[in-house]
């Protein structure tokens, strides 16, 4: 055999002898630190397993493999009594000679710590499990951020709030040398870093830290690793910007300014790390979004805090915001790293809305049109303190910790009508609300990881400690007229106070026991202690003040929670396959206490959450998962409080203290094929999710349009869906094809009075894109089509499908005299909704730069938004008997001029910048 073996590898070397590859070095052991003799160097093809070359180490444990076709491959080196190291070869015309000089092999019972990449010359290669783009292989434009090159790393993609996805899924976490920057808000970094200073971009997939143990669900990490100079020195940008709309220009009443402003300085010195920024704007291009840097792990499950209802990554209306902050990492000696973090937000909003709404029920329809107009202000305080202490090379003690302190300015003002079926107005109402609000979050989580000698058994403890408070006044003003509209035959003006606090405690504990080297056994213990009160108190108004208690609409409420939850389970685990399968038994105890009514409803609910999880690597590019898990959420006390809420008059709503525990399958499917050499790739999946006593509502409504919601348990809802797409490169990966699709069903069913009702909604959205980049243009096309089914058992009314075409294009073009211009465009046509609401808009932008300095770094620019003032805010929603068409007051036609000046400390030109500004 082994006569066989060496005639078949020398005449495959004759035949690729100009094409080879050579491997020398040496192979010890690691308990005598002696030469290792018969130790086993193979060349193993990653694409099909097939053996390349193999040969043995001689008695000084040299070794010299010859005539390996130049592939990528795994160098596989063996001995029986050792443990075998692995090391990832992708071969390269340019370095065809690898030479390891020391190899020692580890005993078997140790876990190898890393896996080592030696001859990269590719773009695009596997460490493990671990998928490594080298940034300098990827063109950007000069002055390109992070993000930008982000958006040319094949089979990642940025949406325009900065959100990452690889292969068609979310990307949960974005880090910086393996830690988070400036808490959870990841275009912090994507879109102030220097793209220059970007070593390697690596994404991986890891457990959820916020589920609790709730899932065996993996979430992907994106980590962007920095270059050793761009760890040590300083860099930074400043950068402003003003202009106005036409209006402004020609004093008209919607003529407005408009100003962007941003502050980013870097310190680095190996592990210490130190930055501060500042942004303002109150244009839509802020450079960030307003995200609760806050959780780590306990909201899931300690629903019912206060928390923030503004999201200005999405807008519709015209926003200001500030933020700023500062951030510190810093090793102390071999064992200690510290993390601290500070960020202020202040996001201000105002928002006019037009809607009209259609309701449908078993034997009538009728039509709500409302117009509204709101003022929102938020500010907030973060901070995050990060601890880590490696108490020696195999336990470690990590803490957590942070506080965020938060306000709230809320004014709404609506006018609404009602209209029947023959367009006749029969009801109309006028609201008012006026909100102020106060917050505080903290948690605290101490984790110990101990790993011991025996390879795979593992100990981790962790304990959670999460403490919400809110104090929020509301004070309502609302008229509502039925018949002759000239007195209101009901009003409300009341002061309402609600006092909401939060108190969770966790203990988890997680053991591993490996039985064989493939197969391991897995326990886990998890106590969950929840307490939570809220009081509302609502007085309506008198001839001397707000003092007559409205019982309606007050109630103290608590809501005490008691969790023991047992898990165990066996993994399996070998080259190619991986299977966990487990099954976890549980035990709720809750208590809802009426405060005013003495009233206390308990419930000691049993559960058991069996989960699987089974993967398939045809090779390290190419990959098939399949997971199945059951997990159960509470209601929040929002939908357990039993009292009525009219902040909405026109849609009261009352909780329900005998809401049970939902209970949920959760199935997904994933496929994956990498081809690192061409750059293409193709990806798809689907999910499943079917819930039993999902929460929902008994909605109740008025013959004058007013509605009662109540929380009620309803069974069979489900969302489902599947994803594809893929990248392929033409004419010498100079252009990209990037075909994708994805497509759901709904289902969700509700009470309408007192008649179940099941909607559901079929939707398909398809794109077609195509991208040109080299290092002077980028051109990229692409045209979609997305279109929704809704349906509804109690009337047809609502079974209307309505569709959107949406047809995109930008470019970036290098001009003589370092000029470079900058434009996209949107045209987007809406079909099949209300009358008014078929719009199609086509928005363009153009920006022309001129670059100044030896550098480059300072960029002054001029731009136009939405040359044809085309911009409108346009949007559906249809829910379970209702379908929305709104429209919004947003920004359109507006001019900028401004100027960015980049630094550094070695006064060399900084490849950051531009992308980032529609």
């Amino acid at each position: 055999m082994k006569k066989l073996l060496a005639l078949s590898f020398f005449l495959f070397s004759f035949v690729s002898l100009s094409q080879e590859m050579k491997f020398t070095g040496f192979v010890n052991d690691t308990l005598n630190d002696q030469p290792l003799e018969n130790a086993i160097i193979m060349a193993v093809r990653l694409s099909d397993g097939m053996l390349l070359g193999y040969t043995r180490s001689e008695s000084d444990g040299s070794y010299n493999l010859r005539g390996v076709p130049i592939d990528t491959m795994e160098l596989v080196i063996s001995h029986h009594a050792f443990d075998e190291k692995r090391y990832y070869i992708i071969g390269s015309a340019d370095n065809n000679e690898i030479h390891i000089p020391n190899v020692v092999l580890p005993e078997q019972a140790t876990q190898l710590d890393e896996v080592v990449v030696y001859a990269n010359k590719e773009p695009i290669y596997f460490r493990g499990d671990t998928l490594v783009y080298v940034a300098d292989s990827f063109a950007t434009k000069e002055n390109a951020m992070v993000e930008d090159l982000i958006k040319n790393l094949p089979g990642l993609e940025v949406d325009d709030d900065g959100n990452v996805s690889s292969q068609g899924r979310k990307v949960t976490k974005v880090l910086v040398d393996g830690d988070e920057f400036f808490g959870s808000d990841p275009t912090i970094a994507t879109r102030n870093l220097a793209a220059d200073g970007v070593d390697k971009v690596e994404v991986y997939e890891t457990e959820d830290e916020t589920s609790g143990g709730n899932t065996e669900e993996k979430i992907q990490v994106l980590d962007v690793r920095l270059k050793d100079d761009a760890k040590q020195g300083y860099f930074g940008k400043i950068a402003g910007s003003g202009g106005a709309n036409s209006e402004y220009f020609r004093d008209q009443p919607n003529g407005s300014g408009f100003y962007e402003g941003e502050l980013l300085a870097n310190y680095f010195d190996k592990d210490l790390k130190i930055s501060v920024f500042a942004l303002g704007s109150n244009t839509p291009n802020t450079g960030f979004s307003y995200r609760d840097a806050s959780r780590f792990g306990l909201t899931n499950e300690m629903k019912g805090g206060w928390r923030s209802s503004m999201n200005t990554s999405n807008l519709n209306g015209l926003p200001e915001n500030y933020k700023g902050g500062f951030y510190y990492s810093n090793k102390i000696g071999e064992k200690i790293k510290i993390g601290l973090n500070y960020t202020y937000n202040d996001s201000r909003l105002t928002r006019e809305q037009v809607r009209e709404s259609e309701h449908f029920f078993a034997d009538t329809t009728y039509v709500k049109r409302d117009s509204s107009f709101s003022e929102q202000m938020q500010q907030s305080h973060t901070v995050n303190l990060n601890f880590e202490y490696d108490i020696n090379d195999k336990t470690k003690l990590k803490m957590k910790s942070n506080l965020t302190l938060r306000n709230e300015n809320i004014l709404d003002d609506n006018t609404i009508d009602f209209y029947n079926s023959n367009n006749k107005r029969f009801s109309a109402s006028t609201v008012r609300n006026e909100t102020e609000a106060e917050g505080l979050e903290g948690n605290v989580e101490l984790e110990l990881n101990k790993k011991f000698e025996k390879r795979f058994r593992e100990l981790d403890v962790l304990y959670q400690l999460g403490y919400t408070e809110s104090d929020r006044d509301n004070t309502l003003n609302s008229e509502l007229y039925f018949g002759q509209f000239i007195t209101p035959d009901s009003i409300y003006d009341q002061k309402r106070n609600r006092l909401n606090n939060t108190t969770g405690h966790r203990l988890l504990v997680d053991y591993m026991e490996p039985i064989t080297r493939r197969f391991r056994l897995k326990f886990q213990y998890r106590l969950d202690y929840f307490y939570g009160e809220q009081s509302t108190s609502t007085f309506n108004r008198t001839p001397t003040g707000y003092d007559n208690l409205a019982n309606l609409y007050s109630n103290d409420f608590n809501n005490t929670r008691l969790e023991n939850r047992g898990a165990a389970g066996i993994y399996y685990t070998d080259r190619k396959h991986s299977l966990e399968v487990g099954s976890r038994f549980r035990n709720v105890q809750i208590d809802n206490f009426n405060n005013v009514s003495n009233e206390n409803i308990n419930q000691n609910v049993n559960d058991v959450l069996p989960y699987l999880e089974y993967s398939y690597k045809f090779s390290n590019a190419h990959r098939f998962r399949f997971s199945y898990s059951t997990s159960s959420d509470q209601p929040s006390l929002d939908q357990l409080q039993p009292v009525l809420d009219n902040t909405n008059p026109n849609s009261i709503v009352i909780g329900n203290p005998n809401l049970k525990p939902n209970y949920s399958h959760n199935a997904n499917i994933n496929y994956n094929k990498w081809n690192a050499l061409k750059q293409s790739y193709i990806y798809g999946g689907a999910y499943f999710n079917y819930t039993d006593n999902a929460f929902s509502n008994s909605v109740v409504y008025m013959p004058n349009g007013q509605s009662i919601a109540r929380s009620i348990n309803v069974d069979g809802n489900l969302y489902s869906g599947f994803y594809a797409g893929g990248g392929i490169p033409l004419f010498k990966k100079l252009l990209s094809l990037r075909p994708q699709a994805n497509g759901g069903y709904t289902r969700f069913n509700t009470e309408i009075n007192n008649q179940m009702n099941t909607t559901e909604n079929y939707n398909i959205d398809g794109e077609l894109g195509l991208d040109l980049r080299n290092d002077t243009i980028e051109i990229s096309i692409s045209a979609g089509l997305s279109y929704n089914d809704p349906r509804s058992t109690l009337s047809n009314g609502l079974n209307e499908p309505y569709y959107v075409q949406r047809y995109r294009a930008s470019v970036f073009f290098e001009l003589p005299f370092r000029f470079f211009v900058e434009s996209d465009a949107v045209y987007e046509i809406n079909s099949r909704r209300a009358a008014g609401f078929n719009e199609k808009p086509f928005i363009w932008n153009a920006k022309l730069n001129k670059r100044f300095l030896k550098t480059g770094n300072l960029v002054v620019h001029a731009s136009v938004y939405d040359i044809f003032n085309q911009n409108i805010g346009i949007s559906r929603n249809v829910g379970t008997n209702i379908i929305t068409d709104t429209r919004s007051r947003i920004i359109a036609r507006y001019f900028m001029i401004g100027a960015t000046l980049r630094f550094n400390n070695n006064k060399t030109k900084v490849d950051e910048g531009g992308g980032h500004w529609f």
